[in-house]
């Protein structure tokens, strides 16, 4: 069976190879036939025509008629009159008819016949040959990301995919920017890809960074893809990809000055890009609030540019539990005036219980900032800034004073409370014991001198 299939398409290829470059001489009727098929080789889904050429090699012939016979309707669709009435032809005279077709964008690859009967000085019946090849078709399926912003290299990933039924070797990438702003990083911008399987893709990394001279918007990129088909036939696919600059910006902001009625932060804009109605605000969060407003404007922001934002800003968290200070509690005869964070306690006097107690110690504060971009959209962002410890004791308390947390009569009080009550104990007992000492020194020498005058007497009566 595979052996009657490749005399087939032998024979098939030998009369193309006849219809497209040799003639059939139809010496008998006087009349010479001709074919020539262009192109030689047609894609699915393109047109393509079949030119019959007609010479007369003898005396006159007189009506002569051409007819498409046929041909296969779900492969070759005919397009216009494919029924010429040519009429007479003089000894030596030549006559062309062109008949036009559209092979389907379903069709197979092969080879397909269209049968031609010319009617004159007798009937002859002669085949065209239309050669399909598969269907190759190269697209740019996605490109990721689309957004690139000034002055930063970003490597571009195009999906290039092979829908066709065979495989493409020797692929030339090329890519440019008509206004020369967006340019390669590390490379040119030709990239050869080595195959694509049939009904596969491949992807092509592609480095490039937006010159600082750019303005932010959408700017397209020249793509052409070339390669050979199966047929030795060079194809080239151009196409245009948008790729937006960004009008994104970044921002640092940084704690300045901070008062027990004001704390102020620089907002500088580190990006390249104009930021309008700049807001910074302070949303709610654990451990911090504002009294008054949580938000300013700021104005406008030009790249390399800063401001200042001023806040009334509070610590809700107490300093002893903020900085993750150990608590002590007290107790008295009849047990602890209070309840600590843990349980209820009870023990005799003077009795200390060594419970800890540890706060979070959280010191960043969150700080967003929403402006308006290149594009005209809204953006928001979100910043933490680090405050120090020496910072945080210029905040106002919510709390009021943080030293008692008993009642008046007793109970447990705070670390600074508990700390400068045992430092005063502590300096009252090393005065006494330095008291004691120096009187014992003293009552020692005056044993010592007495003992000496009662040895001196003792020896004078002697």
């Amino acid at each position: 069976m595979k052996k009657i299939n490749y005399m087939i398409t032998g024979v098939l290829s030998c009369l193309l190879l006849f219809n497209t470059i040799g003639s059939y001489n139809a010496s008998a009727a006087g009349l010479q036939v001709t074919f020539t098929t262009n192109p030689q080789i047609v894609a699915p889904g393109t047109n393509g025509y079949i030119q019959v050429n007609l010479r007369s090699t003898g005396a006159v012939i007189s009506s002569i008629d051409i007819t498409a016979t046929s041909w296969d309707p779900t492969v070759v669709i005919p397009q216009g009159n494919w029924e010429v009435d040519v009429g007479s032809l003089d000894s030596g005279e030549s006559y062309s008819v062109i008949y036009e077709f559209k092979i389907s964008s379903t069709a197979p690859p092969g080879l397909y016949q269209v049968l031609f009967e010319v009617y004159g000085a007798g009937s002859i019946r002669q085949t065209a040959i239309i050669q399909v090849q598969d269907a190759t078709v190269v697209d740019i399926t996605s490109v990721d990301p689309t957004e690139i912003s000034i002055g930063q290299a970003t490597t571009i990933l195009f999906n290039i995919t092979n829908n066709g039924g065979v495989s493409l070797q020797n692929l030339l990438f090329t890519w440019e920017d008509p206004n020369s702003l967006i340019l390669p990083v590390g490379a040119d911008n030709r990239i050869t890809i080595p195959s694509i399987g049939a009904k596969n893709y491949t992807v092509v990394p592609v480095d490039v960074i937006a010159s600082s001279g750019i303005s932010p918007g959408v700017y397209p990129l020249t793509i052409l893809i070339q390669y050979y088909d199966q047929t030795g036939e060079r194809q080239a696919i151009n196409s245009t990809v948008g790729l937006q600059i960004s009008g994104k910006t970044t921002f640092d902001i940084v704690l300045q000055t901070s008062t027990s009625s004001t704390t102020t932060f620089a907002v500088v804009n580190t990006g390249a890009n104009t930021a309008s109605s700049v807001v910074v605000s302070i949303p709610q969060q654990p451990g911090y609030s504002t009294s008054g407003t949580s938000s300013t404007s700021v104005g406008n922001l030009d790249a390399g540019d800063y401001t200042l934002a001023s806040f009334s800003l509070s610590s809700t968290t107490s300093n002893s539990t903020r900085n993750g200070t150990r608590q002590f509690y007290s107790f008295n005869r009849t047990g602890m005036n209070g309840t600590p964070p843990g349980g209820n306690f009870t023990g005799g006097r003077n009795m200390f219980m060594n419970q800890s107690f540890f706060g979070v110690g959280n010191n960043q504060l969150l700080v967003q900032i929403a402006y308006t971009d290149m594009f005209g959209i809204r953006q928001t962002i979100q910043k933490k800034v680090n405050l120090s410890s020496s910072s945080m004791s210029g905040f106002s308390s919510r709390t009021g004073t943080q030293g008692s947390f008993g009642n008046s009569n007793g109970g447990f009080s705070s670390q600074s409370q508990s700390t400068g009550s045992t430092n005063s104990m502590m300096y009252i007992i090393i005065g006494v014991v330095g008291i004691i000492v120096i009187i014992a020194v003293i009552q020692l020498g005056r044993k010592k001198k007495l003992f000496h005058l009662l040895k001196s007497n003792k020896g004078r009566k002697e």
